[in-house]
């Protein structure tokens, strides 16, 4: 896949005082909180990119054949999830006996941690899974290669807890070694997929694919609220539903139209309300939590860097136009303050108002404004397609609905 670096992405892991430690709040739904704390770390935006969207291969070295397992269709859980600097939102899960902090990604649809047997830098600067008594093996690899560096791994089994869900039987990627920095230069320990089993390796089931298949949910839903406070503690994943008190309007719900990423149609993308030609059959657009950036096709992205015209100096941030992702018939707009960061002397993108919600697209090396855009090719048959990142995703709560198979979206309130 052909990506464009022009940007480092400050990566900051937000957590608490008491990691790890339930909230004894119980809400109508049962909503289980969980504290996380602050760190910094920086990593480059082609190598977090490379690394989500690239293709990955996996080869059997054992004798175990895994089953092909069905996908099926009581309770609501909410685990507490942390903005660090509006770039990434990370959580906790534990595997075995250990508890570790990952990205939720609705891009992707494996589970990646770092393995007490991976010796690389890496891998030391993260809590090393260790397997349980209850761990199994079952005999496969898993590689990923990309463009700055490549992960080996070995797909095993463990027990998984979620909040109040408890999978007995969950696989797992465990990294064995690590070559680049993807993953060394960032605050979290791993990544769990939450798109379709269709990418998954081995048509081994997802994380929420095993939570479907032994109906630990009333509804096969989960959601995203992510706040656009740094500091503050109400950015969560919600199983089984989504959390009202987040929503400020009504939740639109569109069809997802290829059950791979969690992919849907918007009819165009506006600049100030008139057509500029980026759709002209319709656009893919996919929800994707694991990407800080709103992204496009190289060409269309260019385009619309020069329609939008930012002034290096901000001057005209109040002269900026409003952006519209029009899906089925509802307008999704995003306003300068959204998709504007100012880049400071020491790297960082820091929101021009509390409003703003994600990291930035940085192009070029002054201290100035940006937007939060990154040209991205993704390739046939998904692509082409947009990316609506957490720049998108902070402003409009999102549900996943396996059930209906489809996306929602409804206004957040911050």
């Amino acid at each position: 896949m052909n990506q464009f670096l022009f940007s480092l992405l400050v990566v900051i892991t937000l957590c608490g005082q008491q990691q790890g430690n339930f909230l004894s709040e119980k809400q109508e739904n049962q909503i289980f909180t969980i504290k996380l704390k602050e760190t910094q770390k920086i990593v480059t935006a082609k190598e977090m990119y490379d690394f989500l969207s690239t293709k990955q291969t996996y080869f059997q070295f054992g004798g175990y054949v895994p089953k092909l397992q069905q996908n099926e269709q009581t309770k609501k859980t909410s685990l507490k999830l942390h903005n660090f600097r509006n770039t990434q939102f990370t959580g906790p899960i534990t595997v075995g006996d250990q508890e570790f902090q990952v990205i939720f990604d609705t891009g992707s649809a494996n589970f990646w941690i770092d393995s007490v047997k991976c010796k690389n830098e890496g891998c030391k600067q993260h809590t090393q899974y260790k397997p349980s008594l209850k761990s199994k093996h079952l005999g496969y690899a898993l590689n990923v290669e990309f463009g700055t560096g490549d992960l080996n791994g070995e797909i095993n089994s463990d027990i998984v807890r979620l909040g109040e869900i408890e999978i007995e039987d969950q696989n797992i990627a465990e990294i064995i070694e690590e070559n680049g920095s993807v993953f060394q230069n960032t605050g979290f320990d791993g990544i769990v997929g939450l798109g379709y089993p269709s990418m998954a390796a081995y048509n081994f089931n997802p994380l929420f694919d095993n939570i479907i298949k032994e109906k630990k949910l009333k509804s096969n839903q989960f959601s995203f609220y992510m706040s656009n406070q740094v500091n503050s503690y109400e950015s969560q994943i919600t199983f089984g539903g989504y959390d009202v008190t987040k929503l400020d309007g009504q939740v639109h719900y569109h069809p997802v139209i290829d059950q791979y990423y969690w992919m849907i149609q918007a009819d165009n993308i506006l600049i100030n309300g008139k057509d500029q030609g980026f759709c002209p059959k319709g656009c893919k657009i996919i929800a994707d939590t694991g990407t800080s950036l709103i992204t496009g096709p190289f060409e269309d992205l260019m385009k619309l860097l020069d329609l939008t015209n930012i002034n290096d100096d901000c001057s005209n941030l109040n002269e900026l136009p409003k952006l519209t992702f029009r899906i089925d018939g509802v307008d999704y707009d995003l306003d300068s303050k959204d998709y504007i960061m100012e880049l400071r002397d020491d790297g960082t993108e820091i929101p021009i108002n509390t409003d703003v919600s994600a990291s930035a697209f940085i192009q070029g090396n002054s201290d100035r404004c940006i937007g939060a855009f990154m040209p991205l090719d993704i390739p046939d048959p998904q692509g082409p397609a947009w990316i609506l990142g957490d720049i998108f995703l902070t402003k409009y709560l999102s549900i996943y609905d396996r059930d209906t198979n489809m996306v929602g979206f409804g206004k957040a309130k911050h």
